[in-house]
Protein backbone atom coordinates (compact mmCIF):
# COMPACT_ATOMS: atom_id res chain seq x y z
CA UNK A 1 0.00 0.00 0.00
CA UNK A 2 2.99 2.67 0.79
CA UNK A 3 4.91 1.99 -2.47
CA UNK A 4 1.01 2.50 -4.47
CA UNK A 5 0.83 5.67 -2.37
CA UNK A 6 4.44 6.81 -3.26
CA UNK A 7 3.84 6.19 -7.28
CA UNK A 8 0.41 8.07 -6.76
CA UNK A 9 1.64 10.75 -4.88
CA UNK A 10 4.76 11.02 -7.21
CA UNK A 11 2.83 11.59 -10.33
CA UNK A 12 0.37 14.39 -9.22
CA UNK A 13 3.15 16.14 -6.81
CA UNK A 14 4.15 19.00 -8.81
CA UNK A 15 0.15 21.17 -8.65
CA UNK A 16 -0.41 23.62 -5.89
CA UNK A 17 -0.03 26.14 -3.06
CA UNK A 18 3.05 26.42 -1.04
CA UNK A 19 1.36 24.45 1.09
CA UNK A 20 0.32 21.72 -0.30
CA UNK A 21 3.57 21.49 -1.84
CA UNK A 22 5.18 21.16 1.73
CA UNK A 23 2.37 18.51 2.68
CA UNK A 24 3.56 16.72 -0.09
CA UNK A 25 6.95 16.57 -0.30
CA UNK A 26 6.93 15.61 4.21
CA UNK A 27 4.54 12.28 2.46
CA UNK A 28 6.85 11.33 -0.02
CA UNK A 29 9.82 11.82 2.10
CA UNK A 30 7.66 9.96 5.13
CA UNK A 31 6.51 7.18 2.90
CA UNK A 32 10.42 6.83 1.62
CA UNK A 33 11.91 7.01 4.89
CA UNK A 34 9.62 4.10 5.78
CA UNK A 35 10.42 1.85 3.39
CA UNK A 36 14.14 2.29 3.75
CA UNK A 37 13.48 1.87 7.23
CA UNK A 38 11.13 -1.63 6.75
CA UNK A 39 14.36 -2.74 4.86
CA UNK A 40 17.02 -1.73 7.53
CA UNK A 41 15.31 -3.59 9.99
CA UNK A 42 14.62 -6.72 7.74
CA UNK A 43 18.22 -6.52 7.01
CA UNK A 44 17.66 -6.64 3.36
CA UNK A 45 18.37 -4.51 -0.25
CA UNK A 46 15.48 -2.77 -1.54
CA UNK A 47 13.79 -4.98 -3.93
CA UNK A 48 13.01 -3.60 -7.87
CA UNK A 49 9.33 -2.53 -6.78
CA UNK A 50 10.80 -0.37 -4.12
CA UNK A 51 13.56 1.03 -5.86
CA UNK A 52 11.53 2.54 -8.49
CA UNK A 53 9.12 4.08 -5.72
CA UNK A 54 11.84 5.64 -4.05
CA UNK A 55 13.23 7.26 -7.92
CA UNK A 56 10.08 8.13 -8.74
CA UNK A 57 9.70 10.10 -5.53
CA UNK A 58 13.03 11.38 -6.22
CA UNK A 59 11.65 12.54 -9.17
CA UNK A 60 8.80 13.81 -7.67
CA UNK A 61 10.87 15.73 -4.64
CA UNK A 62 13.08 17.80 -6.68
CA UNK A 63 9.79 18.97 -9.14
CA UNK A 64 8.60 20.39 -6.00
CA UNK A 65 11.92 22.06 -4.56
CA UNK A 66 11.35 23.84 -7.81
CA UNK A 67 8.19 24.47 -7.58
CA UNK A 68 8.74 25.99 -3.77
CA UNK A 69 11.18 28.03 -5.24
CA UNK A 70 8.45 29.78 -7.94
CA UNK A 71 5.89 30.06 -5.39
CA UNK A 72 8.56 32.20 -2.88
CA UNK A 73 9.73 33.82 -5.63
CA UNK A 74 6.44 35.22 -6.82
CA UNK A 75 5.14 36.12 -3.22
CA UNK A 76 8.32 37.87 -2.61
CA UNK A 77 7.28 39.78 -5.98
CA UNK A 78 4.12 40.34 -5.01
CA UNK A 79 4.71 41.44 -1.32
CA UNK A 80 7.07 44.33 -2.93
CA UNK A 81 4.95 46.03 -5.26
CA UNK A 82 1.57 45.62 -2.65
CA UNK A 83 3.60 46.91 -0.03
CA UNK A 84 3.23 44.02 1.77
CA UNK A 85 6.18 42.37 4.59
CA UNK A 86 8.68 40.02 3.31
CA UNK A 87 7.33 36.05 3.26
CA UNK A 88 8.65 34.79 6.60
CA UNK A 89 12.09 32.64 6.38
CA UNK A 90 11.73 28.80 6.91
CA UNK A 91 12.79 27.44 10.12
CA UNK A 92 15.37 24.46 10.57
CA UNK A 93 11.66 23.24 11.65
CA UNK A 94 9.72 23.75 9.28
CA UNK A 95 7.80 26.53 6.89
CA UNK A 96 7.22 30.61 7.40
CA UNK A 97 5.47 31.58 10.07
CA UNK A 98 1.99 29.50 10.97
CA UNK A 99 2.99 27.07 8.37
CA UNK A 100 3.73 23.64 8.84
CA UNK A 101 6.30 22.37 11.70
CA UNK A 102 5.84 25.99 13.01
CA UNK A 103 5.88 26.77 16.75
CA UNK A 104 1.76 26.86 18.03
CA UNK A 105 0.43 29.39 19.89
CA UNK A 106 1.86 27.80 23.29
CA UNK A 107 5.56 28.12 21.67
CA UNK A 108 5.47 23.71 21.32
CA UNK A 109 7.00 22.32 18.45
CA UNK A 110 4.43 19.99 16.88
CA UNK A 111 4.87 16.23 18.23
CA UNK A 112 5.80 14.88 13.91
CA UNK A 113 8.55 17.84 13.27
CA UNK A 114 10.73 17.18 16.10
CA UNK A 115 14.32 16.37 15.39
CA UNK A 116 14.18 12.49 14.88
CA UNK A 117 18.05 11.01 14.37
CA UNK A 118 16.42 7.49 12.66
CA UNK A 119 13.69 9.95 10.45
CA UNK A 120 16.83 12.07 9.74
CA UNK A 121 18.93 8.95 8.54
CA UNK A 122 16.00 7.70 6.38
CA UNK A 123 16.12 11.35 4.99
CA UNK A 124 19.61 11.39 4.04
CA UNK A 125 19.88 7.80 2.34
CA UNK A 126 16.83 9.39 0.35
CA UNK A 127 19.32 12.43 -0.43
CA UNK A 128 21.78 10.24 -2.05
CA UNK A 129 19.75 8.55 -3.66
CA UNK A 130 18.80 11.99 -5.21
CA UNK A 131 22.17 12.00 -6.61
CA UNK A 132 23.56 14.66 -4.60
CA UNK A 133 26.49 12.38 -2.64
CA UNK A 134 28.43 15.05 -1.43
CA UNK A 135 25.83 16.22 1.52
CA UNK A 136 25.93 19.70 0.45
CA UNK A 137 21.99 19.81 0.58
CA UNK A 138 20.66 18.62 3.83
CA UNK A 139 16.73 18.06 4.35
CA UNK A 140 14.94 19.52 7.49
CA UNK A 141 12.22 17.37 8.99
CA UNK A 142 9.04 19.27 7.35
CA UNK A 143 10.84 18.23 3.75
CA UNK A 144 12.51 22.17 3.26
CA UNK A 145 15.66 21.99 1.62
CA UNK A 146 18.54 23.89 3.38
CA UNK A 147 21.84 24.83 1.54
CA UNK A 148 24.92 24.39 4.07
CA UNK A 149 28.38 23.74 3.69
CA UNK A 150 29.15 20.22 1.49
CA UNK A 151 30.87 17.40 4.01
CA UNK A 152 32.92 15.45 2.58
CA UNK A 153 31.43 11.84 3.91
CA UNK A 154 35.20 10.21 4.23
CA UNK A 155 36.84 10.29 7.28
CA UNK A 156 40.45 10.38 7.07
CA UNK A 157 41.58 8.20 9.46
CA UNK A 158 45.37 7.35 11.20
CA UNK A 159 46.51 3.95 10.40
CA UNK A 160 45.85 1.18 12.72
CA UNK A 161 48.23 -1.64 13.94
CA UNK A 162 46.60 -4.30 11.73
CA UNK A 163 48.07 -7.82 14.03
CA UNK A 164 47.28 -8.54 17.63
CA UNK A 165 47.83 -11.31 19.82
CA UNK A 166 44.78 -12.02 20.88
CA UNK A 167 44.68 -13.35 16.85
CA UNK A 168 45.95 -16.67 18.08
CA UNK A 169 45.38 -17.34 21.73
CA UNK A 170 42.48 -19.72 23.25
CA UNK A 171 39.38 -18.16 24.23
CA UNK A 172 37.05 -19.10 26.65
CA UNK A 173 33.72 -17.82 28.18
CA UNK A 174 33.16 -17.59 31.72
CA UNK A 175 30.82 -15.60 34.21
CA UNK A 176 32.35 -12.64 36.23
CA UNK A 177 33.80 -15.11 38.64
CA UNK A 178 34.53 -18.90 38.84
CA UNK A 179 36.57 -21.27 39.81
CA UNK A 180 38.73 -24.15 37.89
CA UNK A 181 41.70 -26.77 39.19
CA UNK A 182 45.08 -26.64 38.16
CA UNK A 183 47.38 -29.35 38.85
CA UNK A 184 50.41 -28.36 40.74
CA UNK A 185 52.61 -31.42 41.30
CA UNK A 186 53.33 -34.87 39.80
CA UNK A 187 55.17 -37.56 41.28
CA UNK A 188 55.22 -41.07 40.15
CA UNK A 189 56.29 -44.01 42.43
CA UNK A 190 54.67 -46.58 40.22
CA UNK A 191 57.46 -49.69 40.85
CA UNK A 192 57.63 -53.32 41.12
CA UNK A 193 56.14 -54.91 44.39
CA UNK A 194 56.96 -58.35 45.69
CA UNK A 195 53.82 -60.12 47.11
CA UNK A 196 52.50 -58.57 50.04
CA UNK A 197 54.19 -55.79 50.26
CA UNK A 198 52.99 -51.97 50.44
CA UNK A 199 52.43 -50.33 47.29
CA UNK A 200 54.07 -46.79 46.94
CA UNK A 201 52.01 -43.33 46.89
CA UNK A 202 52.26 -41.46 44.02
CA UNK A 203 51.19 -37.67 44.11
CA UNK A 204 49.14 -35.57 42.19
CA UNK A 205 48.61 -31.85 43.47
CA UNK A 206 45.95 -30.41 42.36
CA UNK A 207 44.56 -26.34 43.74
CA UNK A 208 41.46 -24.50 43.32
CA UNK A 209 42.25 -21.40 41.50
CA UNK A 210 39.83 -18.25 41.75
CA UNK A 211 39.27 -16.82 38.61
CA UNK A 212 37.24 -13.01 37.74
CA UNK A 213 36.91 -10.89 34.78
CA UNK A 214 37.87 -7.82 35.48
CA UNK A 215 36.30 -4.07 33.51
CA UNK A 216 38.59 -3.18 30.51
CA UNK A 217 37.02 0.47 29.54
CA UNK A 218 37.03 4.09 28.01
CA UNK A 219 34.93 6.64 27.40
CA UNK A 220 34.90 8.68 23.95
CA UNK A 221 35.75 12.43 23.97
CA UNK A 222 32.34 14.60 23.36
CA UNK A 223 31.26 14.43 19.66
CA UNK A 224 28.82 17.60 18.62
CA UNK A 225 25.10 16.16 18.05
CA UNK A 226 25.16 17.96 14.79
CA UNK A 227 28.31 16.38 13.62
CA UNK A 228 26.50 12.39 14.15
CA UNK A 229 23.22 14.16 12.30
CA UNK A 230 24.91 15.40 9.18
CA UNK A 231 27.08 12.73 8.63
CA UNK A 232 26.03 9.36 9.00
CA UNK A 233 29.28 7.56 9.10
CA UNK A 234 30.77 9.23 12.03
CA UNK A 235 28.81 7.33 14.45
CA UNK A 236 30.25 4.28 12.89
CA UNK A 237 33.58 5.81 12.64
CA UNK A 238 33.80 6.62 16.60
CA UNK A 239 32.48 2.82 17.75
CA UNK A 240 35.21 1.30 15.56
CA UNK A 241 38.15 3.50 16.64
CA UNK A 242 36.64 2.55 20.60
CA UNK A 243 36.61 -1.53 19.70
CA UNK A 244 40.09 -0.67 18.68
CA UNK A 245 41.13 1.24 21.75
CA UNK A 246 39.62 -1.72 23.80
CA UNK A 247 41.32 -4.55 21.63
CA UNK A 248 44.75 -2.75 22.26
CA UNK A 249 44.80 -2.61 26.13
CA UNK A 250 42.77 -6.08 26.39
CA UNK A 251 45.82 -7.35 24.49
CA UNK A 252 48.17 -5.13 26.11
CA UNK A 253 47.02 -6.77 29.91
CA UNK A 254 46.94 -10.46 28.73
CA UNK A 255 50.81 -10.04 27.75
CA UNK A 256 52.19 -7.32 30.41
CA UNK A 257 49.61 -6.72 32.95
CA UNK A 258 51.30 -6.73 36.61
CA UNK A 259 48.37 -8.38 39.01
CA UNK A 260 47.89 -4.68 40.62
CA UNK A 261 44.54 -4.00 41.73
CA UNK A 262 41.99 -4.70 38.46
CA UNK A 263 44.74 -5.48 36.03
CA UNK A 264 45.01 -8.57 34.81
CA UNK A 265 48.26 -10.45 35.62
CA UNK A 266 49.72 -11.22 32.29
CA UNK A 267 51.48 -13.88 30.61
CA UNK A 268 54.81 -12.14 31.00
CA UNK A 269 54.26 -11.93 34.81
CA UNK A 270 53.92 -15.01 35.35
CA UNK A 271 55.25 -17.50 37.92
CA UNK A 272 56.03 -21.08 36.49
CA UNK A 273 56.44 -20.10 33.14
CA UNK A 274 59.63 -21.92 31.25
CA UNK A 275 62.46 -19.06 30.39
CA UNK A 276 64.33 -20.84 27.27
CA UNK A 277 67.74 -18.08 27.42
CA UNK A 278 69.31 -16.65 23.72
CA UNK A 279 71.04 -19.13 21.92
CA UNK A 280 73.13 -18.85 18.81
CA UNK A 281 70.42 -16.75 17.16
CA UNK A 282 66.24 -16.00 17.29
CA UNK A 283 65.37 -19.45 14.96
CA UNK A 284 67.46 -21.74 17.04
CA UNK A 285 66.25 -19.95 20.64
CA UNK A 286 62.73 -20.90 19.39
CA UNK A 287 63.49 -24.18 18.23
CA UNK A 288 65.54 -24.85 21.84
CA UNK A 289 62.08 -23.68 23.59
CA UNK A 290 59.76 -26.19 21.16
CA UNK A 291 62.16 -28.77 22.90
CA UNK A 292 61.56 -27.61 26.15
CA UNK A 293 58.04 -27.93 25.68
CA UNK A 294 57.98 -31.09 24.83
CA UNK A 295 60.37 -32.47 27.21
CA UNK A 296 57.32 -32.21 29.91
CA UNK A 297 54.77 -33.40 27.63
CA UNK A 298 53.56 -30.40 25.26
CA UNK A 299 53.82 -28.97 22.07
CA UNK A 300 53.84 -25.69 20.58
CA UNK A 301 50.90 -24.16 19.22
CA UNK A 302 51.63 -20.93 18.51
CA UNK A 303 54.41 -17.73 18.81
CA UNK A 304 53.94 -14.20 19.62
CA UNK A 305 56.71 -11.47 18.54
CA UNK A 306 57.00 -7.97 18.07
CA UNK A 307 57.02 -7.34 14.31
CA UNK A 308 61.16 -5.96 14.94
CA UNK A 309 61.82 -10.02 16.06
CA UNK A 310 60.21 -11.10 13.68
CA UNK A 311 61.51 -8.99 10.33
CA UNK A 312 65.20 -10.24 11.85
CA UNK A 313 64.11 -13.78 11.56
CA UNK A 314 62.98 -13.00 8.53
CA UNK A 315 66.24 -10.73 7.03
CA UNK A 316 68.37 -13.40 8.96
CA UNK A 317 71.30 -15.14 7.00
CA UNK A 318 73.30 -18.58 7.04
CA UNK A 319 76.85 -18.71 6.91
CA UNK A 320 76.77 -18.70 2.98
CA UNK A 321 74.44 -15.93 2.90
CA UNK A 322 71.16 -17.82 1.95
CA UNK A 323 68.10 -16.93 4.26
CA UNK A 324 67.84 -18.47 7.30
CA UNK A 325 64.31 -19.90 6.99
CA UNK A 326 65.28 -22.14 4.07
CA UNK A 327 64.59 -20.29 0.79
CA UNK A 328 65.92 -18.11 -1.90
CA UNK A 329 63.43 -16.05 -2.36
CA UNK A 330 61.50 -13.79 0.14
CA UNK A 331 59.53 -15.67 2.98
CA UNK A 332 55.86 -15.58 2.07
CA UNK A 333 54.63 -13.00 4.95
CA UNK A 334 50.91 -14.52 4.62
CA UNK A 335 51.80 -18.07 5.54
CA UNK A 336 54.03 -16.16 8.76
CA UNK A 337 54.90 -19.65 10.17
CA UNK A 338 58.17 -20.71 12.00
CA UNK A 339 59.26 -24.13 12.43
CA UNK A 340 55.51 -25.04 11.07
CA UNK A 341 54.15 -22.90 13.98
CA UNK A 342 52.12 -19.74 12.98
CA UNK A 343 53.30 -16.28 14.14
CA UNK A 344 51.28 -13.21 15.71
CA UNK A 345 53.31 -10.12 15.45
CA UNK A 346 52.18 -7.82 18.58
CA UNK A 347 53.72 -4.26 19.23
CA UNK A 348 52.88 -5.20 23.36
CA UNK A 349 55.38 -7.48 23.79
CA UNK A 350 58.71 -6.34 24.25
CA UNK A 351 61.11 -6.33 21.18
CA UNK A 352 63.53 -8.57 22.47
CA UNK A 353 61.24 -11.06 23.83
CA UNK A 354 59.38 -13.89 22.35
CA UNK A 355 56.17 -16.36 24.29
CA UNK A 356 56.09 -19.45 22.85
CA UNK A 357 53.10 -21.65 24.12
CA UNK A 358 50.43 -24.88 24.02
CA UNK A 359 46.82 -24.49 22.68
CA UNK A 360 45.98 -26.12 25.89
CA UNK A 361 48.47 -23.80 28.25
CA UNK A 362 46.28 -20.89 28.96
CA UNK A 363 43.05 -18.82 27.52
CA UNK A 364 41.63 -15.23 27.00
CA UNK A 365 38.29 -15.11 28.83
CA UNK A 366 35.66 -13.35 28.75
CA UNK A 367 31.74 -12.60 29.29
CA UNK A 368 31.40 -12.52 25.58
CA UNK A 369 29.75 -9.07 25.87
CA UNK A 370 31.50 -5.64 24.78
CA UNK A 371 29.22 -2.58 25.26
CA UNK A 372 29.51 0.16 23.36
CA UNK A 373 26.52 3.23 24.38
CA UNK A 374 25.67 6.60 23.95
CA UNK A 375 24.70 9.44 26.76
CA UNK A 376 24.70 13.19 26.71
CA UNK A 377 24.48 12.66 30.66
CA UNK A 378 28.08 13.46 31.05
CA UNK A 379 28.87 16.60 32.81
CA UNK A 380 27.15 19.50 30.64
CA UNK A 381 27.15 17.60 27.74
CA UNK A 382 23.31 18.42 27.22
CA UNK A 383 23.42 21.89 27.39
CA UNK A 384 26.25 21.78 24.48
CA UNK A 385 24.76 19.72 22.82
CA UNK A 386 27.36 16.90 22.55
CA UNK A 387 27.23 13.28 23.15
CA UNK A 388 29.89 10.52 24.43
CA UNK A 389 30.19 6.97 23.53
CA UNK A 390 31.29 4.51 25.96
CA UNK A 391 32.77 1.26 25.29
CA UNK A 392 33.64 -1.49 27.73
CA UNK A 393 33.94 -5.66 28.40
CA UNK A 394 35.01 -7.67 30.74
CA UNK A 395 37.97 -10.16 30.73
CA UNK A 396 40.51 -12.11 32.53
CA UNK A 397 43.03 -14.70 31.68
CA UNK A 398 43.78 -18.22 32.92
CA UNK A 399 46.83 -20.05 33.09
CA UNK A 400 45.74 -23.87 33.27
CA UNK A 401 49.27 -24.89 32.85
CA UNK A 402 52.28 -22.86 33.24
CA UNK A 403 54.73 -25.31 31.95
CA UNK A 404 53.45 -25.34 28.85
CA UNK A 405 54.42 -21.61 27.98
CA UNK A 406 58.08 -20.76 27.06
CA UNK A 407 59.63 -16.98 27.73
CA UNK A 408 61.88 -16.75 24.58
CA UNK A 409 64.77 -14.70 24.65
CA UNK A 410 64.98 -13.54 21.28
CA UNK A 411 68.35 -11.41 21.52
CA UNK A 412 70.99 -11.25 23.38
CA UNK A 413 71.53 -9.21 26.80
Amino acid sequence: MKIKELLDLSAKAEAGTQGHVDEAKARLLTLGSDLVAVAGDEGRELDDEEQAALKAAAGAIDKLDVKAVQIKESAAVMARFAGLAPVAKASVLGGGAGGHGSPTPTGEIPEGSRLNFRAKAATVGLVTKMGDPSGSKALASSGDALTGTPIDSTIYEQGKVSTSALGILPVKTRPPTYTYLRQTKRDNKAAPVALGDLKPTSEYGVTSIDGKLEVIAHVAEPTPEYWLEDLQSLGSFVETELMYGLDRAVEAQVLNGDGVGPHLTGVLNQSGVQVQAFTVDATTTVRKGLTALEMVGYEGGGIIMHPQAWEAIELSRRQDGSPDLGSSLPVDRAAQRLWGLRIAVSTAVPVKTGILFDLGALAVTTDGAVRTQWSNSVADDFARNQVRARNEGRFGLDIYRPNGIVKLALAAA
